[in-house]
């Protein structure tokens, strides 16, 4: 069976630890990048959104075939939940779909843009698990078994279900997120 599978890489345009962190440049290419490119490397077919409240990161992501998504001011801030930045990123998607007649997604991917060690077998190993194990939701740990919110895999109607599914599984990736320029010199 083919799935359809989208990825919402949130990108605010401002970080107050690391200045433009989304776009800095890591082993030369800006952070956000490796991101979209590990969707490109998976062997699962897929469509790239990259929901941001700055232009230039809308820019880039384009540039780099991801689809932009200009963030909802409702979703913009130090204070909002990730997954509200999903959602709402989700109901533009559905909005496209019935404009565009096309079937909903089957499978969300949430992506950060600031784990540049993801690859696309990370994507895939996690999708694997979702299908096989007929999972709501699938997210990365490292190997402590603690969430590095490198990515969170759901199925379309488990991203605006407003409490937790105990029906959700794990894939274990040590994958670094970058927040200070410290942390991003620990990656270099």
């Amino acid at each position: 069976m083919e799935y359809n599978i989208v990825t919402i890489i949130p990108a605010k345009g401002n970080s107050n630890r690391l200045p433009n962190k989304n776009i800095t440049l890591f082993r030369g290419k800006p952070m956000l990048v490796w991101a979209i490119d590990a969707c490109r490397e998976s062997k699962y077919p897929m469509n790239v959104f990259v929901s941001s409240d700055s232009k230039e990161i809308l820019k880039i992501a384009e540039q780099h075939g991801a689809n932009p998504i200009q963030r909802n001011p409702d979703v913009c801030g130090d204070n909002v939940y990730k997954q509200a930045v999903i959602r709402s990123a989700a109901k533009e998607i559905g909005f496209r779909c019935e404009y565009s007649k096309v079937d909903y997604p089957d499978i969300v991917i949430s992506l950060q843009p600031n784990s540049p060690q993801i690859k696309g077998y990370h994507l895939d190993l996690g999708i694997d698990i979702l299908i096989r194990e007929d999972k709501d939701e699938i997210f990365s740990v490292d190997s402590n078994l603690m969430q590095n919110a490198a990515f969170r895999i759901m199925k379309w109607s488990y991203v605006f279900q407003q409490d937790l599914s105990t029906n959700c599984g794990v894939v274990v990736c040590d994958l670094k997120d970058i927040h200070t320029k410290e942390d991003m010199e620990a990656l270099e």
